[in-house]
């Protein structure tokens, strides 16, 4: 497409943004947007304006540590897109924070909550500290640090903070209550992923659990798959062990889940609680003895009806896509598929319901928090389900049409949905200046 920087008759090739490592799972969301910009024939103004975030902060966060010393962390904030609502977007406590990553990742929950019908646009945070580190003390000055930095683009109709890597209740909790000090009000809306009794809601322990064994359920329905399924989980962390209570709750067979210290296989179905209550008293999954050892190879391998990845990044890729023995693959972490192992999995037939949907529950629960918050009225847990049922059957259904009416698999016409709607608001609203 042409840019508008370059004299006037040139064309200037267009690289995915941003540009990555090939085998990067976020250099793979963001080919995506480029694929699917180019299916749906967006315009070239409107391509250059969604590619790049709509504002970028980094800042520095000094604090004391627990010997008196000071210390300087760096504060990052990216915010995609506004056209849809305020920003939603995670706050990510890692050591090994990427600013990439964080374009990719707001860029992509832009597109997520887009293509679900959650009025947000996207961003994402992080500051390069690792809270596990440090003293409880030490982390709480960091996330006040951070909070108090970005008073100017936090809100509830700007920017809300939501929970992601290494951040928790907690964490939320500091949150809020360093944004409400510096506004002389409780603002419970500014931060989603808060205790109940701060103005959290119903269903935020299971929201994502749930919303992979709904649409796992509708996907195995549609291709003909009438018994209750045999299920290979990747992690053993939060979303995992929602996801297992999920399956055994409506009467699947979890027959394998592992860590980063390892795996455990019974063909006759893990004790779940069991297992969790193992890593809980020991930190990983590792002497759980209640299956098979096994490694994370052969997890991934195992022969199952479904397999979910609900760990880290760029699990499923060129090595261990051509090994997966599964009818289905549903997707609870964020970003679980490389671009090779994608193409591997379609090459071999096997049908992935996408990150976009398939970990849909944590947006969804994110809005209805919000919700919530400014109504100033909890719903009781039925009717939470209830809504996220309906928002992610009705998401699905969306996807499964366009990938029909575009020949194209399920993740990329998610992706177009999201992408689709945010440009046409964005062109009916126009450029101001």
């Amino acid at each position: 497409m042409p840019n508008p920087n370059t004299p006037s008759g040139v064309i200037e090739p267009q690289a995915p943004s941003p540009a990555l490592a090939d085998d990067n799972p976020f250099s793979s969301m963001m080919e995506r947007f480029d694929e699917a910009a180019q299916i749906l024939g967006l315009d070239p103004d409107m391509y250059v304006l969604l590619r790049r975030p709509d504002r970028e902060f980094k800042f520095a966060i000094p604090v004391t540590d627990d010997n008196g010393e000071i210390q300087v962390f760096n504060g990052f904030r990216i915010r995609h897109n506004l056209s849809m609502g305020p920003c939603l977007g995670g706050l990510r406590l890692d050591d090994n924070v990427k600013r990439d990553e964080l374009r990719a990742l707001a860029a992509w929950t832009t597109w997520k909550c887009a293509a679900l019908g959650v009025p947000f646009g996207g961003s994402m945070g992080g500051i390069d500290f690792d809270p596990r580190k440090h003293s409880p003390t030490v982390v709480e000055k960091v996330v006040r640090r951070y909070t108090a930095g970005l008073m100017d683009f936090l809100g509830p109709e700007r920017d809300i903070l939501a929970p992601d890597l290494h951040s928790h209740e907690q964490v939320m909790a500091w949150c809020l209550d360093t944004y409400s000090m510096h506004t002389r009000h409780t603002e419970n809306a500014v931060v989603v992923g808060k205790p109940e009794g701060l103005g959290g809601t119903a269903g935020r322990h299971s929201a994502i659990g749930r919303g992979v064994r709904v649409l796992m359920e509708k996907h195995l329905a549609d291709m003909g798959f009438t018994s209750k399924a045999e299920v290979v989980i990747q992690g053993a962390g939060i979303v995992a062990s929602q996801v297992a209570r999920q399956m055994i709750e409506y009467g699947h067979k979890v027959i394998a889940m592992g860590d980063i210290s390892g795996g455990v296989h019974n063909a006759e179905g893990l004790d779940v609680e069991a297992l969790l209550a193992h890593r809980k008293a020991t930190g990983c999954v590792k002497g759980f003895t209640g299956g098979d050892v096994i490694n994370d190879a052969q997890l991934l391998s195992l022969e199952c009806d479904v397999l979910i990845p609900a760990a880290a990044a760029n699990q499923i890729n060129s090595r261990t896509a051509p090994n997966v023995n599964a009818k289905l693959m549903v997707e609870a972490a964020n970003a679980p598929t490389s671009g090779r192992g994608d193409a591997i999995l379609a090459e071999r037939g096997i049908p992935v319901v996408p990150d976009l949907l398939g970990n849909a529950g944590g947006a969804i629960i994110a809005y209805f928090e919000w919700v919530q918050n400014r109504m100033g009225y909890k719903w009781p847990l039925s009717d939470v389900e209830d809504r996220l049922d309906r928002m992610v059957l009705e998401a699905y259904a969306r996807a499964r049409k366009a990938a029909g009416k575009h020949k194209v698999g399920l993740r990329l016409a998610t992706c177009m949905l999201g992408v689709d709607r945010v440009s046409y608001f964005d062109s009916l609203r126009g450029i101001y200046g």
